[in-house]
């Protein structure tokens, strides 16, 4: 036979009960508040975007062409899966390891970005001195909004690296490089892949070309975001 469900007994909560779960804290404002509320990479994007005016934002977030390469490669990122070990020894946990014969924190370091300023005033020396404190490589871009030696002087104790577009003009290159190694820049990375410049479409149509050819539309775009301006 079957048995006859119970009744559901309701009952108003108890305030004695709810109190320890009650913990609400004052609201904090400002940049490093909502950093720290960022919980991935995506809730920064959507902070960035919020800030940035439509053109630098797309020249950071926008890739070539139809950005097919963009989009396998993060495919390809999230293909990545890791095979957890349990029941191990893990009282000590090294992630170092030697990248090009120096140890680093950590297996990977800060890839080059041109014109990193116009994204985030800080640039070049935020990200040589968040890298300098994680003990992880920083590459400076030949594009880099920021000198070769202002980079170096921001991050004295980091391992700081030097990317360079191989131009048709040789001793601009080789002034480049030069200048690097007396920085103290101890890794040159060179990018062969640039012959022909890709097509960015974003770009093109927020007028982000060499030279700029700001519409009026990009220019209305960044007029209300006051902090952009100022910084």
């Amino acid at each position: 036979m079957t048995s006859k469900p119970r009744a559901l007994t309701r009952r108003i909560p108890r305030v004695q009960d709810l109190a320890p779960l009650m913990q609400f804290k004052k609201p904090q404002l400002g940049t490093a508040a909502r950093l720290q509320r960022a919980s991935t990479i995506w809730d920064l994007r959507d902070m960035a975007k919020r800030r940035t005016p439509k053109a630098p934002f797309d020249y950071t977030d926008g890739a070539a062409e139809a950005e097919i390469t963009l989009r396998r490669a993060r495919e390809a990122f999230a293909d990545l899966q890791f095979r957890p070990g349990v029941l191990r020894n893990v009282e000590t946990v090294d992630l170092s390891t030697s990248v090009l014969g120096r140890p680093s924190a950590l297996p990977f370091g800060i890839a080059p970005t041109g014109f990193t300023r116009m994204m985030q005033s800080e640039g070049e020396y935020a990200g040589s001195q968040a890298a300098a404190a994680a003990g992880i490589p920083y590459t400076l871009s030949t594009m880099g909004t920021a000198s070769i030696e202002d980079v170096a002087a921001a991050a004295p104790g980091g391992r700081n690296w030097f990317q360079l577009y191989l131009w048709t003009d040789r001793d601009r290159s080789l002034e480049l490089i030069t200048r690097a190694a007396a920085a103290g820049f101890d890794t040159l990375m060179v990018t062969v892949d640039t012959a022909v410049a890709g097509e960015r479409l974003r770009d093109v149509r927020n007028g982000m070309t060499i030279p700029p050819a700001l519409t009026l539309k990009t220019v209305l775009d960044a007029s209300y975001r006051p902090a952009w301006w100022f910084n």
